[in-house]
């Protein structure tokens, strides 16, 4: 992969056609198709991760495909047609999406390929598109225009510094609607365009831009306080945060029997989510650091006290965007009642499956940190709240996809909220399982999530991320003979290979492998998996090369497992 010499950069060709209805991870596709390795496998014998040439994400089988060895303008060519596509699927208001994010790696990816190349001029013209269904070619004109003005591209000879550069970027956000992450791309294609239109002089000026645009985001040390607090969005931002507290200490409006304001409450709380999801990050964490975050309590309080959904539903979609800017906010939520409020509506509320939805898909972002809850909390967060959790995952009859969506939310909510318990013996989510005589649903997918090696409640980014809650909710449950039992045999020897192979594949400097041992260890202990021994000369080769490693990070614990079991059951080493 990272060898792109002249002709060995490796891609895979379907060598059949390939279809797969079970599964959306998986993707179809003809014979000759070709793929961008996106992740591979040490083994190569089972599944790869790549995108075919719509930009589509997702796994092909091994066997079904060969190596091909291509040029770099192959790849270059390739790459720029997903680009393409995937530029049309995006949604100008959602920078934190799956399909923004491969966007995002892909830019990459397709930038260290032309730095590679070094292309003097461009060989294909770059088409500068937005998200917005408006006219694109007047879009760029306004870009080009407003770039044109605020560089001074002229015979002067001026220093240009960040600040410059990222008033420009500010300037074409502010005229053109794009988001700020858009608007970069968008400064920097401009530049592109006008290196090839001016002379030698100007062009070093640009090429001095390009540099300064290409190492953003800039840092608060070298982009002055006064640069945020004066972009439009800073302002606006300001702005909105006053209206809605004033709005919350206004009893009154919450008493009339009609309330004639909610029109201008809701269009105001749209334009602060807006802004959360397409300003610059820096811009919005500092307008919260101004005032130590009362705005964030302010925004609490309100929630506490608005009676009307369609308002509350808003104020979630802002809590939620301010969570995945800064974890401050998310301290101060999981501190507050909120998190009290949400289990008990989720309790109380069955009718209501959009609501049920909203309500468990922001409780899950909370607790997917993994930091403790007040005590509480808990008066709400018991047995009863797991045994309700289990029973709209296990009793939901899937009609229909919002009937799938709440068991998935359900199952992530349920992963989250385990992750509270460091203890077996206190771990209420254990509790409300031990009272099912059955949990397919939910140990069925717990399987196809640690088969894809999916964590999904963590899309947060963290500095230090908590336990995989997939690989914790399996241990938690085999850690116990009486929980152990809702997976059936077939579950279990399933549970082996993906331990087998993830032994062999996970590398010895990584501390996934203890997790695995552990899994290892919980199905021996207090499952029926000795009476059929499933590929047990297998997993033994895997426990004694882990022996023999002594290049494991992880050392230590993972020795100490091997030979808690082989303590136990002398006679796995024959």
């Amino acid at each position: 992969m990272n060898d792109t010499s002249e002709s060995n950069y490796e891609m895979l060709q379907a060598l059949y056609d390939y279809k797969d209805t079970s599964s959306e991870r998986t993707l179809d596709f003809k014979m000759n198709d070709e793929f961008f390795i996106y992740r591979d496998v040490a083994d190569k014998k089972s599944w790869c991760l790549v995108i075919n040439d719509t930009g589509d994400l997702g796994y092909v089988p091994y066997n079904y495909v060969k190596t091909i060895y291509v040029k770099d303008t192959h790849v270059l060519k390739f790459l720029d047609k997903c680009l393409s596509t995937v530029q049309q699927k995006l949604d100008v208001n959602d920078n934190f999406s799956a399909k923004y994010k491969l966007y995002e790696s892909l830019l990459r990816r397709q930038k260290k390929f032309k730095q590679k190349l070094s292309y003097n001029t461009l060989d294909t013209p770059i088409e500068c598109k937005t998200v917005d269904k408006g006219n694109q070619s007047e879009v760029f004109d306004q870009i080009l225009d407003e770039t044109k003005n605020s560089i001074g591209v002229s015979n002067k000879s001026k220093e240009i510094t960040i600040p410059d550069v990222y008033e420009v970027v500010q300037q074409v956000r502010n005229h053109t609607g794009l988001s700020y992450n858009f608007s970069q791309v968008a400064v920097s294609v401009v530049i592109q365009y006008l290196s090839d239109l001016v002379d030698e002089s100007t062009r070093s000026s640009l090429n001095g831009i390009r540099e300064i645009i290409d190492a953003f985001p800039p840092t608060s040390a070298t982009l002055p306080v006064e640069c945020l607090e004066n972009t439009k969005d800073g302002k606006c931002m300001q702005q909105l945060l006053e209206y809605l507290t004033a709005i919350k200490e206004d009893s009154q409006q919450r008493s009339w029997q009609i309330f004639d304001d909610h029109v201008q409450i809701e269009d105001c709380l749209i334009q602060l989510t807006s802004i959360l999801k397409n300003a610059d990050p820096m811009v919005i964490n500092h307008i919260l650091k101004i005032d130590q975050y009362t705005s964030i309590d302010s925004l609490l309080e309100y929630y506490q006290m608005e009676l009307r959904w369609v308002i509350k539903k808003q104020l979630l979609n802002i809590f939620s965007e301010l969570c995945k800017l800064n974890f401050v906010v998310v301290e101060i939520i999981i501190n507050s009642i909120l998190p009290m409020e949400l289990a008990r509506d989720i309790q109380n509320n069955n009718d209501d499956l959009n609501k049920q939805v909203i309500l468990a898909e922001f409780l899950t972002l909370i607790l997917s940190v993994g930091e403790t809850l007040p005590i509480s909390c808990f008066e709400y967060m018991n047995v009863d709240f797991v045994t309700k959790i289990l029973s709209d995952i296990e009793d939901n009859e899937l009609k229909s996809p919002n009937d799938e969506k709440k068991t998935e939310c359900m199952i992530n909510l349920l992963l989250s909220y385990n992750l509270q318990f460091s203890k077996i013996e206190s771990n209420t989510t254990l509790k409300g399982l031990s009272q099912r005589n059955n949990a397919k649903v939910l140990t069925e997918n717990l399987l196809i999530l640690l088969n894809t090696e999916k964590d999904p409640v963590q899309v947060l980014k963290l500095k230090k991320k908590p336990k995989n809650s997939v690989e914790k909710m399996l241990n938690d449950i085999l850690a116990d003979s009486k929980t152990a039992k809702l997976f059936y045999i077939n579950d279990i020897e399933v549970l082996i290979d993906i331990i087998i192979r993830q032994l062999l594949n996970i590398p010895s400097e990584e501390k996934a492998r203890t997790s695995y041992l552990e899994l290892c260890k919980n199905v021996i202990f207090n499952t029926e998996y000795l009476d059929r021994k499933h590929k047990l000369s297998d997993l033994n080769n895997c426990l004694q090369e882990i022996l023999a490693d002594d290049s494991s990070c992880t050392k230590d614990q993972d020795v100490c497992i091997i030979k808690e079991i082989y303590l136990k059951y002398p006679e796995l080493l024959k």
